[in-house]
């Protein structure tokens, strides 16, 4: 029991921070490239996505590795 209770209390603590780590992230991106610039980044990821293969050894120069 006291083994379960541990493992939430460290995911919380590692979500807690992963949460933090993320926002900071965005924030120092944001002030970097400016406001827009993030979202017009998202969109073309978003329509590059697709194109994207599904096996990453179907790129051959990963396959030559």
């Amino acid at each position: 029991m006291d083994a379960i209770v541990l493992l939430r209390d460290d995911h919380k603590t590692v979500e807690k921070r992963f949460k933090r780590s993320e926002t900071e992230w965005f924030r120092g991106i944001r002030k970097a490239t400016g406001r827009s610039r993030p979202s017009v980044i998202g969109e073309q990821l978003e329509a590059e996505k697709g194109k994207a293969p599904r096996d990453p050894l179907a790129v051959p120069s990963a396959a030559s590795k």
